[in-house]
């Protein structure tokens, strides 16, 4: 035990105070995944729309349907002239223009609103949003003069009335979890690939210590090969957990993202998949020769299954095929089991997810195990 402590020690000293690669993998990148995340989600709840009114008809139903325009929530309306309307459009300070022509009151009253445009240059995106709130108030109006028959001292009674009605609807903002929700989904894809780059790194070790002979020069001391194993996958899962406490600090505390699941459900869920990624680094290394053999394998195992499992876009998005085939791998477990802890299920009833995370990290373990017991032959490197 004296020798696995020595050993981890000496590890952590050398990867963390004189190896800056190190630090930037352990330190830098969840910043930078959490950083990512938030930039890429962080706008997602929308914006306002801005929108140009000119007003040809001065009548009080064209009056109070700028006052609904003005109503309507994360709308901002403007009053412009004829000669502004190009102007404001190409230079995008306005959305859309809706253009009140002379008529238009006594178009709606007869129910065939016209005498009305919408100019914008942004499409559908933005004319749906109008038109959906504008022509609902339309046609409300049109259905009152249809109530009073042709008779404009009804139709003008029943439209005050409609004014001053005395139930009001109120409209109160809810709080969007999705964003952040988002936010941390994303960030945990970005921290899975950084921790299993990470552990290959970290057991990379073991391959450039024997490049360099120093492996064997420990071996000739008190030190075991399995003692020596043992402190680099301690130390390995010391860096990895450091790697999880950085981002859920970063999450919580720098960025004030509600990740609506508690803190240590999501910390064990990562530091159990930190057991797959120290198991699956060790694997590489058991199956390569060389550290640049075990670079280029690392690139072609971890990029592609990331990439399958959702950690970098929703699966949903892939053909049924290959989200079938993200099921076998460890990452779409974890982001599985992310997805259902954020939705309300108890960490205790996702016991199937836990074992199969735990059935990954022990056949990675085993596999490893048994190929490097039978490469044991001492090899020369160049």
């Amino acid at each position: 035990m004296k020798n696995i402590m020595w050993l981890v020690t000496n590890m952590l000293r050398n990867m963390l105070l004189r190896n800056k690669r190190t630090l930037v993998l352990v330190i830098g990148l969840p910043i930078a995944g959490v950083l990512m995340s938030v930039l890429i989600y962080g706008n997602a709840g929308g914006t306002s729309v801005n929108i140009g009114v000119v007003n040809h008809d001065s009548t009080d139903i064209t009056k109070d349907t700028v006052q609904f325009l003005k109503g309507l929530h994360k709308t901002n309306v403007k009053m412009l002239t004829d000669k502004e309307v190009d102007h404001e459009i190409t230079s995008k300070k306005v959305d859309a223009v809706i253009t009140f022509e002379k008529g238009f009151s006594d178009s709606v009253k007869a129910n065939k609103p016209d005498h009305i445009t919408i100019t914008s240059i942004k499409g559908a995106e933005v004319t749906s949003f109008i038109k959906s709130y504008l022509y609902q108030h339309i046609d409300n109006v049109s259905a009152l003069n249809q109530a009073a028959e042709g008779d404009d001292a009804a139709f003008k009674q029943m439209y005050e009335n409609y004014q001053k009605a005395p139930f009001h609807v109120s409209t109160h903002a809810l709080e969007d979890k999705g964003t952040d929700q988002n936010i941390v989904k994303q960030t945990i894809g970005y921290l899975i690939m950084f921790m299993l780059f990470s552990a290959v790194n970290l057991s990379a070790l073991i391959t450039k210590e024997k490049e360099q002979r120093t492996y064997f020069r420990l071996l000739a001391s008190p030190v075991s090969a399995r003692q020596y194993v043992i402190s680099n996958v301690i130390t390995n899962m010391i860096l990895l957990t450091l790697q999880v406490m950085i981002t859920l600090v970063c999450i919580t505390t720098l960025f004030h993202v509600d990740m609506n699941i508690p803190v240590w459900q999501l910390f064990f869920i990562l530091v159990l998949f930190g057991l797959v990624a120290i198991g699956l680094s060790l694997v590489i290394i058991a199956f390569t020769e060389s550290s640049k053999a075990a670079n280029g394998l690392q690139t072609l195992i971890i990029t592609p299954t990331c990439l399958l499992s959702g950690c970098f876009f929703p699966p949903e998005f892939m053909p049924d095929v290959m989200q079938k085939i993200a099921d076998f791998l460890p990452q779409t477990w974890v982001l599985s089991t992310l997805k259902s802890v954020q939705q309300g299920a108890d960490l205790s009833s996702l016991w199937l997810n836990i074992s199969i995370l735990l059935a990954f990290a022990l056949v990675f373990f085993l596999l490893s195990i048994y190929k490097l017991n039978r490469n044991n032959t001492v090899q020369k490197f160049i």
